[in-house]
């Protein structure tokens, strides 16, 4: 965050509360990919009853949306372009297809 001049006292506090809030918007991304994953690992695809099926929906929309923050948080901090990002984090690509997308409709 070269925009920021570390000398600074009331900047270096800027940094340090961007880069908390950057580490917990990565957690809820992290947690969130995880709750996805647990549901895959329970949950048989061919066996999705409607309820699976929107709970799958929910935590597929939830996962983007966070994945989406950390993307936003990374670009508003010029933290590099990193190419490995998605496989860094095992984002499925059915999340990388969602990121950016309004969540579906309920119902």
């Amino acid at each position: 965050m070269a925009f920021i001049d570390p000398d600074n006292p009331l900047a270096a506090e800027i940094l340090q509360e961007a880069g908390e809030a950057y580490f917990s918007g990565c957690r809820k991304m992290v947690a969130s990919l995880e709750a996805l994953r647990a549901f895959d690992r329970v949950v048989v695809p061919s066996t999705h009853d409607a309820k699976q099926v929107t709970r799958r929906s929910q935590l597929l929309d939830d996962a983007a949306e966070r994945v989406h923050f950390v993307l936003i948080q990374r670009d508003a901090m010029q933290l590099s372009k990193s190419e490995t990002f998605f496989e860094d984090y095992g984002i499925p690509a059915d999340v990388k297809a969602r990121v950016g997308q309004p969540p579906r409709k309920k119902g």
